[in-house]
Order: C-alpha cells, then structure tokens, then sequence
C-alpha cells in the first residue's frame, strides 16, 4: 500500500488540505474538533507529515528537533538551558532546527506529546523541567521519538541532564555556615505548583538538612516564599528584614530573587555583605556583574549536553549521556562572616 498522503488525511477528516497543513503547523486557527478529526485521521492512516518538502531547495536533510517547556521565559535559567541548547545546535556537524512548544497546562503538556507523537513533527524531543509518565514514555518510543530531559530529577528510568536541587542548596548554605552564620533566612518561590515544579522545595530542603546537622533551630520567621519575581522577593525581604532580631544572611533560591534582597537590604540601611551577607542560586551572568555569591548549576552547559547526547541518538548512537559537574558555590562580594551591625533605625521604617 502506498504511503498515505496529506489529501488522504484531508478526505479522511473530511476537512480541506489548508486545514490539515494548519493542524501540521500547530495554528490556533483551527477549533478543538476539527483538529482532534484531523489528528485521528493521521493515526489511523499512519501518516507521517514530510517536514522536509516545505524545504526542498536544500540539499542538505534538515532535523526537526523539539523542545517542550513551561511558560516561564521570565526565568532566565531557563533561558540559559535554551541557550545551550541552540548553541549545541549551531556547533553541530549536521543541520539542525529547534522547534519550541510551550505549554501552560498539565493536560496541554499531555496533549502536546500526543501531537508530537501522532503527527511526527520532530524527528528528537527535549523536556524541560517536566516528568514523563509511563504512558507518555511508551507513546514516544512507538512514535520513534528520542527524548532526553534537562531538570532535576532523580533516579529516572530515562536520561535527565540536571543536577540536584537539594544538593546545590546544601553547599550554598553550609558555605553561610562556615562563615559563622546561624541566623539564616531562606526566600524562594512558592511551594505549590500547578506542574509540579518542586525547586523551591527541594531548596528548602536542602537548607534545612544543613541547618539540622549544624545543631541550628529553624527560625519560621525566616522563612518567606512567594511568585518567582524580583520586586516580590524584595518586598518579602523587608518584611524579613523588619523584625526586632533579623537574620544576618540571606540563602535566596535564585539570583533574580538574591538581587531583590540585595535592593531591599540597602534601601533599609544594612549593608552586603558586612551587615547581611546574601547568596543566590544560579550563577547567571547578571551575577558576575553584580558580584554575588552564587551557586553554579551549569545550566548552559546542561543544555549543550542535552542536544549532543539527542544528535547522538539521531545518529544510532547508544552511549549515555555525559554527567553535568556538580553545583558548586561561587565567592563574590556579597557573604562575609557576620558582624555587629551598625543599621540607622530610622532606616528601617
């Protein structure tokens, strides 16, 4: 039998060729059931959409490689992923084009992977700060489809380049204790998460494992999480910042939130780091030119060694992907050991 084509999808779905091409192409601009008839109609024909024909001036094959992620492009540690990404793309011997879908539903992840998988629009797929289910796991490898994750998670039975949250924030706050803190603050996201992004928990674990082992009571009042933002950890810091014994360091789970506490610190009169020493998590370029005590997670390089173990694959390749270094603290300007302090009340009001 010959290989169906996109006017056997077309008559099957009973729709026009443009409608089919559009649901090919992701287009908003066909409706739930028509693009539900559309892709029904793929799976039962066993069409594999030629991504290639829209390219045929080249010589040279050109891979679809996909990347699903959250929407959370404000996190710039995403955007350092993405970036290795693509730079492992531009340096590969091949070519190459990234193919990015965001989703902002666990339900729209679900039905993402089906799209991919039924219509074949990548030809590799990377996943971002997401789990694979056992369903989705099997409904890819039937679609052929290699994936590797860049994240977190342990101990997967599929090949996930990140490094442990709990780990790194383990070293960011013993290096606080080794300073001679013991009043420590922890600020980071919230807790719940509608995908299940477990970072600022496992952060906070992390802290508090280290605190325990240094015989150090945990302190609620040093406690304080909310949206991932920059004004919103400056705001939160003040209030931590505002109690008659305030901490004298800071562990923030993210750079972007670290500067916020920075902010807040010097607008109430403390200083960085002879007053309140502050380290985030991350190390974004950011924190070079602002010289912040971070922790290096590696997350460039965690994309650059995601995309070439994916290329690998695409090649037959069956080595395991290279491990990432461990997270690792990086001393800049702003944690010291603690000091009396020397705050303006008025300041502070």
């Amino acid at each position: 039998m010959p290989n169906p084509t996109i006017r056997d999808v077309a008559q099957r779905a009973g729709v026009g060729i443009g409608t089919v091409s559009r649901v090919l192409n992701n287009s908003p601009l066909v409706n739930a059931n028509t693009r539900q008839r559309v892709l029904e109609a793929i799976a039962e024909l066993g069409f594999r959409p030629n991504s290639l024909a829209r390219q045929l001036p080249r010589k040279q094959r050109i891979h679809n490689i996909g990347v699903v992620t959250q929407p959370f492009f404000s996190y710039r540690s995403f955007a350092e992923r993405l970036r290795g990404v693509q730079s492992g793309l531009n340096e590969s011997q091949h070519e190459y084009e990234l193919v990015l879908y965001s989703v902002s539903s666990i339900p729209h992840y679900h039905e993402r992977l089906a799209y991919i998988a039924q219509t074949g629009s990548v030809e590799a797929l990377v996943i971002i700060d997401l789990e694979l289910s056992d369903e989705q796991k099997a409904m890819l490898n039937r679609a052929k489809i290699p994936f590797a994750g860049i994240n977190h998670l342990q101990n997967q039975d599929w090949p996930c380049i990140g490094s442990s949250n709990v780990y790194g924030a383990r070293v960011a706050t013993q290096h606080l204790v080794e300073l001679g803190h013991r009043d420590i603050a922890y600020i980071g996201d919230d807790f719940f998460d509608p995908f299940g992004f477990l970072t600022s928990q496992e952060r906070y674990q992390g802290y508090c494992e280290v605190l325990d082992e240094n015989g150090i009571a945990i302190n609620k009042n040093y406690f304080a999480v909310g949206q991932h933002d920059y004004e919103i950890a400056r705001r939160l810091c003040r209030d931590i910042l505002s109690q008659p014994a305030p901490p004298t360091a800071i562990f923030a789970m993210s750079d972007i939130q670290a500067l916020g506490c920075i902010s807040a610190c010097r607008e109430m009169g403390f200083r960085v780091p002879e007053d309140i020493s502050v380290i985030g998590y991350d190390d974004l370029e950011m924190s070079y030119h602002t010289e912040l005590t971070t922790v290096r997670q590696h997350l460039e390089l965690s994309g650059r060694i995601t995309i070439d173990y994916v290329v690998q694959l695409l090649k037959g390749g069956t080595e395991p992907p290279t491990l990432l270094p461990l997270p690792e603290v990086i001393t800049r300007r702003t944690t010291d050991e603690p000091r009396r302090m020397t705050v303006n009340a008025a300041s502070r009001n």
